[in-house]
């Protein structure tokens, strides 16, 4: 864990890497619903982003799932405690970026999906042994 945000800690925002993902399919993880994938058709300036339509606060959900996003050139095996309730899917797990207020890893698919984590939705990051 020594050394972990200066190998993969960058100074981007969940708005900014978002914006970056413009037009991938992502699936929404709301506190108490979940919503059925569909594109970020936009990334507004401060605070929103369109899905399907609809505008969600990225901050305030559980996660934002993004498929067929290109491999990363590196990633760190650990494990995630969350404010919310995984049922142990992210104790093993690789992470590929640290924001200023996200994380990010790398989904356990074929769809080589990406998991964003507002960091107000994490409680720690932990080693793998």
């Amino acid at each position: 864990m020594k050394g972990l945000l200066t190998r993969i800690g960058q100074k981007i925002t969940l708005q900014q890497r978002l914006a970056l993902l413009t037009g991938h399919l992502a699936e929404i993880n709301a506190p108490n619903s979940g919503l059925e994938p569909g594109r970020i058709q936009r990334v507004f300036p401060n605070r929103f982003i369109k899905v399907q339509g609809e505008l969600f606060v990225p901050l305030s959900l559980n996660s934002i799932r993004v498929f067929n996003v290109s491999p990363p050139r590196r990633s760190i095996p650990v494990g995630i405690r969350t404010t919310f309730p995984t049922g142990g899917a992210f104790n093993r797990i690789r992470i590929v970026r640290i924001g200023t207020d996200f994380i990010e890893l790398l989904g356990k698919d074929k769809n080589r999906s990406r998991i964003l984590l507002p960091l107000n939705k994490v409680e720690g990051i932990f080693p793998i042994k």
